[in-house]
């Protein structure tokens, strides 16, 4: 069951909701350029799953193959048991990924966003999975079932969408046990206090026992330490691999161009200036404005590169590899195309002509 899949509809409905709440509110929730980029990276993502699938659940089928144990998915306790063990491995993984840097440039584009907000939920690094599958191998060793593990995961996922909003306050009790939106907000904040912290996904507990939790207490303040400072999502998705290759490159030592890999992403090689880390609260966001041509172009086009790209997650997966290449090709030229819009770039517009003559050919191919 593709549980991320079927939620698409109700994400869109909250986020309707969470618009008019804080209209009432008069509160400014969205900004129409980073929803743009929240969303097209968030179906980078999706699309890269599908795409691939093969590599992604390789390793867990092979080792399935050798399973300690028969677990049946007919088991309510097998269930709940899964679930509690992936959110454990969750939490490691979500720790790793702040703490390496190979991790984190996979990651970082879900901690790009300035604003904090449902669309925000759905903004993930493109090849984040591949790190992540890692860390979600001992359960096919356990024995539960390829199509279980990934129902669990959606489930996972899909809880996770809730807690990125500023209109829900402390839920009491909840916050003992449950992973809220008022624990989540800390750790998307890159205040120093609020640096790594609170990484759990549905629960907060493995953060309590593992002294990695941060109560609220201050507002935080969005984004990453080193803002990305663009609307494209082909530069959001770039950039903090482009980071670790620029630390890279100026290393004086070649044992220190392969470390920077593995680092965290503060660290920076001998002789080289530490990176700051201090983040005023008053901290301007990026906000480049469009023009309202721009802006509406943009608008539309997400619309329809979403409902394809819906239509694609239906029937991607049993689509020919040619298919899905094509398609996949042609996702990208949009994030790179949008993107470019906003910005104002001058080869965004016969980038965007080039995908729009091509988008017939391309939805012919998915019939």
């Amino acid at each position: 069951m593709n549980v991320i899949t079927l939620s698409i509809p109700a994400f869109f409905v909250l986020m309707g909701l969470e618009w008019t709440v804080g209209r009432i509110k008069k509160r400014h929730v969205y900004r129409g350029p980073d929803v743009l980029a929240d969303l097209l990276l968030g179906s980078a993502q999706t699309l890269f799953g599908v795409v691939a699938a093969g590599v992604l659940l390789g390793g867990y089928l092979l080792l399935y193959e050798r399973r300690f144990f028969d677990v049946s998915p007919d088991s309510a306790l097998a269930w709940a048991s899964l679930l509690v063990g992936l959110d454990f491995l969750y939490y490691w993984f979500h720790r790793a990924s702040h703490r390496m840097n190979l991790a984190w440039a996979a990651h970082a584009p879900h901690h790009q966003s300035e604003d904090y907000n449902f669309a925000v939920a759905l903004r993930q690094g493109p090849v984040q999975p591949l790190v992540s599958r890692f860390f979600y191998l001992p359960l096919a060793l356990f024995g539960f079932p390829p199509a279980m593990f990934a129902t669990a995961l959606g489930i996972n996922t899909v809880y996770q969408f809730w807690i990125h909003t500023e209109l829900v306050g402390k839920l009491g009790p909840l916050e003992w046990v449950l992973n809220t939106p008022s624990h989540h907000r800390v750790h998307h904040g890159c205040n120093g206090r609020y640096l790594d912290r609170n990484h759990g996904g549905m629960l907060i507990v493995w953060d309590r026992l593992f002294g990695t939790f941060e109560p609220e207490a201050e507002k935080p303040v969005y984004g990453t330490v080193k803002p990305v400072a663009s609307w494209n999502p082909l530069v959001c998705a770039w950039a903090p691999f482009g980071d670790i290759l620029e630390t890279a490159a100026r290393a004086p030592r070649f044992l220190d161009k392969l470390k920077v890999w593995f680092m965290p992403p503060e660290w920076r090689p001998r002789g080289m200036t530490p990176a700051a880390i201090d983040i005023a609260p008053d901290r301007p966001k990026y906000d480049a404005r469009p023009t309202r041509g721009a802006g509406i172009y943009a608008a539309v086009m997400l619309v329809l590169t979403l409902a394809a790209t819906v239509h694609f997650l239906v029937k991607g997966a049993s689509a020919p590899l040619g298919t899905q290449l094509v398609f996949s090709a042609w996702f990208v030229a949009a994030l790179g195309g949008l993107g470019g819009v906003l910005e104002g770039r001058a080869w965004a517009k016969p980038l965007e002509a080039a995908r729009v003559v091509a988008t017939p050919f391309v939805l012919w191919m998915l019939l």
